[in-house]
């Protein structure tokens, strides 16, 4: 029984920490310049597949204020059937459940009162059930402790970066991520941002990259 659970979870994986991708250097250029990028997941496959299959996409917006004058970004606009996700909205969606490793000592305990206690030949099953209890809090406990400790440093991560509107000055520049989850994760991304100079409300449309395969 803990073997099935085994097989099903598999081990905890270890948050190996990424960099905000770097600001893109071909944006087109005018008053307000934008840009945005996929961020890599780098070597957390099983966040990234998690994303994946939950239609989520981590990108970064990149904007620098090319005028001479002060603008204020207000806001994005997004496409119909795209929302936009708090960094806690996404982690959810990602992240790896420790619970679900402290079955590894709690199925076989589960077993232990209704098995026999005398084994004909061998161990009786109460015994087996007994060793595979503590099999499975050896190995069950430090990976709860790993998936938690990992879903806590990509929760900071991505609290860290997490893009917000802001004035921008002369010359300025921002970058950070954007959580976006599609009803078509295939489907081709346009964003507005929504900004406001000295002679009012204006937007600036962006092209999202494809979504990668899965």
């Amino acid at each position: 029984m803990a073997s099935l659970v085994l097989l099903a979870t598999g081990c905890a994986r270890i948050y190996r920490p990424v960099e905000l991708v770097a600001a893109p250097t071909s944006m087109h250029r005018g008053e307000l310049t934008g840009q945005i990028v996929h961020q890599p997941w780098g070597d957390n496959s099983r966040y990234e597949e998690k994303a994946l299959r939950s239609h989520l996409r981590v990108l970064v917006l990149a904007l620098e204020n090319d005028s001479d004058a002060q603008i204020e970004i207000l806001r994005l606009e997004l496409p119909e059937g795209t929302s936009a996700l708090t960094p806690a909205a996404a982690l959810k969606l990602v992240k790896q459940q420790p619970l679900l490793y402290l079955f590894y000592p709690l199925l076989p305990g589960l077993l232990i009162p209704g098995a026999n206690n005398k084994g004909s030949i061998g161990p009786s099953d109460q015994a087996m059930f007994s060793a595979l209890a503590v099999v499975g809090l050896a190995i069950g406990i430090p990976n709860a402790m790993v998936a938690a400790r990992s879903n806590t440093r990509l929760g900071a991560f991505f609290n860290n970066q997490a893009w917000s509107p802001r004035p921008l000055g002369p010359g300025q520049g921002q970058r950070g991520l954007i959580f976006l989850r599609c009803t078509d994760r295939r489907a081709p991304l346009t964003l507005q941002v929504v900004y406001r100079n000295a002679a009012g409300e204006q937007r600036l449309e962006l092209s999202g990259p494809e979504a990668p395969p899965f």
